[in-house]
């Protein structure tokens, strides 16, 4: 089949669906893959074709708008102004560049915060899409929506259910005007209804492909059959070489905690480093510190602590005695398959509710708030981390369940069973 992608957001956003592209690549299917020019090395040698987006991702988190979201947190308004205003900015040419990439492709994929405009595309074109997320974004009475403020308690099965269909139309509403605009003006198309396309979707009977682990968060039994948990899919280095004094680093001592907060930016990067570094001493114990792209790096060298920009979380995590991180859903999801414990610091959206799930299943030694960073409470919980045995012993059993499943093959079934156009 030809088969067009669409993925956008930040590195951790698009790695899954390079990787799912790369299976599909491998199957020998024709894929191209529509996200932003920064992330050519995802696909590079992988039989994927990268088709380069209007924006740049990093600089787009610097914005005013983007940076709302880091300074607000959790707060659901933050998140929604900086979608509305990425949406003004590039939702137009955006679609166009969709529009153009898949008038001869069989099958459009499009993923996260590209569905509505994939969904519109394949109406146009009158071609068959299948969504795919990160996220399990499909509202149910099991759990609550990973989308919503973090959850209080334990929220009853309607609630869970209400909660969902809530926030799906709350992000519809900041959306909409700038979808159905397009859908008028560049698609000729009549505008999606006022409560949005949800019904229509589901109605239509279209895959869905949640890209987490059944043995982090099960299938609910009360998804419609169209909704397949998969299991993760990973985009492995298994080329990646080592730096030697990595390598020298971690065979000096016991093995270390991993500290990076990927994408996110924490505001005060001396002050977030500080903090860490701080906890690190207090807790006794040696780390690697990813700077990522919020510039976290210690002022001066330190025998306990080896710095890097980043490194690839499966060659990396094996390594490690813990992880620290932001609780986005690729890093979550690659600590949890090394098997180690984890601690979340979340900035915002779904992060909270992996670090929530992450306590449910015992396997974290707790969750800190960005903007509560302590250095007491994170140096107690890397102790927790390290010191209890059962939540050791819980995240190596589920990092063995992870290791055994095949997210893109089962994505892969899935995706070729549907009809491509005649």
């Amino acid at each position: 089949m030809r088969i067009v992608m669409m993925a956008l957001g930040s590195r951790g956003d698009v790695q899954p669906f390079a990787a799912l592209a790369a299976g599909l690549a491998a199957r020998g299917h024709a894929v191209r893959l529509l996200t932003y020019a920064a992330f050519t090395d995802l696909v590079e040698g992988r039989g994927v074709t990268l088709v380069p987006v209007a924006g740049d991702i990093r600089e787009d988190l610097h914005s005013d708008a983007a940076r709302t979201m880091f300074d607000e947190g959790a707060s659901p308004l933050a998140v929604a102004g900086a979608m509305r205003s990425f949406a003004n900015r590039y939702g137009r040419v955006w679609t166009q560049a969709l529009l153009e990439e898949a008038r001869d492709a069989d099958l459009i994929i499009p993923t996260g915060a590209s569905v509505f405009m994939g969904a519109t595309v394949a109406e146009k074109l009158g071609i068959p899409y299948v969504q795919a997320y990160p996220q399990p974004s499909v509202p149910t009475r099991a759990f609550p929506s990973p989308l919503a403020p973090p959850p209080r308690g334990q929220p009853s099965g309607l609630s869970n259910w209400l909660g969902g269909w809530a926030v799906a139309l709350f992000y519809w509403q900041i959306l909409r005007t700038s979808v159905n605009n397009v859908r008028r003006e560049l698609l000729g198309l009549p505008p999606y209804p006022f409560a949005g396309p949800y019904w229509r979707l589901r109605r239509d009977g279209g895959s869905v492909l949640l890209a987490h682990s059944p043995a982090v968060l099960p299938r609910p039994s009360d998804w419609p059959a169209s909704v397949h948990v998969t299991g993760y899919w990973w985009l492995d280095h298994p080329d990646w070489q080592m730096p030697a004094d990595l390598a020298d680093f971690l065979a000096a001592g016991p093995p270390p905690v991993y500290i990076g907060f990927g994408s996110m930016m924490p505001g005060d990067a001396a002050a977030s480093t500080a903090k860490l570094v701080e906890a690190v001493r207090r807790a006794g114990c040696r780390a690697v510190l990813a700077g990522g792209w919020g510039g976290l790096r210690p002022e001066r060298p330190a025998p306990d602590i080896f710095t890097l920009d980043a490194a690839p979380h499966d060659r990396l995590f094996p390594h490690m005695a813990a992880v620290i991180h932001h609780g986005g859903a690729g890093t979550t999801a690659a600590g949890l398959r090394a098997g180690v414990p984890a601690i979340i610091v979340p900035f915002l959206a779904d992060q909270f509710f992996w670090a929530w799930r992450l306590e449910r299943l015992g396997v974290s030694g707790g969750t800190i708030r960005h903007r509560e960073l302590d250095a007491e409470k994170l140096a107690a919980s890397i102790r927790l981390c390290l010191e209890d045995a059962n939540i050791r012993q819980r995240a190596a059993f589920i990092g063995r369940r992870i290791r055994e499943e095949d997210g893109i093959a089962e994505a892969v079934r899935v995706i070729e069973s549907v009809r491509p156009r005649p």
